[in-house]
């Protein structure tokens, strides 16, 4: 059996497809599986780039900085289809577009997906802020009366209004995204498959993947209580059953957008930012 590690992310919509796997709900004759929890996307994009895990879950706009070295998983890139997961844009003030521009932003990565799409439908900030932890953006955000790029809306919400404080909502990606793209899929995040495993590997890991996410997604009873679990323990946190079931909810939709949508999302995304000189360019989105 080859042995093979997966990179999990410890957030919940892209934990859920790899817990039947991890319960050992579904089970492997091709691979003997090592699961690492990382409990943050930059700590994930860092270590698909130094290639230290075979799977992961690294932010879509990572995919041009390791286009020679990974496949992505076509039946699991994630997708914003509408404003849910739109990532809104929060702020302590009551801001115009033209003075988010003049703001503390706050993000959770400079390789992620969210900052590189501020990048491209907003552009310009005064001041830069990485909290690595999607958590403590929050936190940041109150302190330092900055503007978050709301990846995780929901528990982002949850944790404000237990602080007492309820955030300006200013504007939508989303919405800025679908004018700009005619409505086409938002890549948010993928999962990649090193391609030294070879073809065959990368395909057989691709049913499991699928035969694990499907159960998982018709066995959310089971699949709910260990994500909650691995997440409170990673992320040192007491997150709420209920805001875990919402972005799991959420996720879902964006995990199963057609495989047609996925792949024009994409192309128009690492297009336009190659063209605004924001991201290297695409040779090939090597989908698998």
């Amino acid at each position: 059996m080859k042995t093979i590690k997966i990179g999990a992310l410890a957030d919940s919509g892209d934990l859920y497809p790899f817990i039947p796997l991890i319960e050992k709900k579904i089970k492997s004759d091709d691979f003997n599986i090592e699961f690492e929890f990382i409990p943050t996307v930059q700590e994930v994009n860092d270590k698909v780039v130094k290639k230290e895990v075979d799977i992961s879950v690294p932010s879509a706009s990572l995919y041009p900085y390791i286009q020679k070295d990974y496949f992505i998983l076509s039946s699991a890139v994630a997708s914003a289809v509408d404003g849910i997961t739109g990532m809104p844009i929060l702020a302590m003030d009551d801001l115009t577009l033209e003075e988010v521009k003049n703001s503390n932003i706050i993000v959770h990565g400079l390789n992620t997906t969210a900052f590189n799409l501020y990048k491209l439908l907003i552009g310009r900030y005064r001041k830069l802020t990485v909290v690595h932890r999607v958590l403590d953006e929050v936190n940041a955000m109150v302190k330092e009366n900055g503007v978050m790029v709301a990846v995780h809306e929901l528990k982002a919400m949850y944790d404000l209004r237990k602080m007492g404080v309820e955030p300006h909502r200013i504007a939508s990606m989303w919405d800025m995204w679908k004018e700009l793209s005619g409505n086409k899929p938002m890549p948010m995040g993928t999962v990649v498959i090193n391609s030294d495993m070879g073809e065959n590997y990368a395909l057989k890991f691709k049913e499991l993947y699928n035969r694990s996410k499907k159960y998982a997604e018709s066995h959310m009873e089971e699949i709910l209580p260990v994500d909650v679990s691995i997440m409170r323990e990673v992320q040192n946190s007491d997150i709420s059953l209920e805001v875990i079931k919402g972005t799991i909810g959420a996720d879902v939709k964006e995990y199963n957008v057609s495989i047609d949508d996925v792949k024009s999302g994409m192309e128009f995304f690492y297009d336009i930012m190659y063209r605004r000189n924001l991201l290297p360019g695409v040779r090939e989105i090597r989908l698998i």
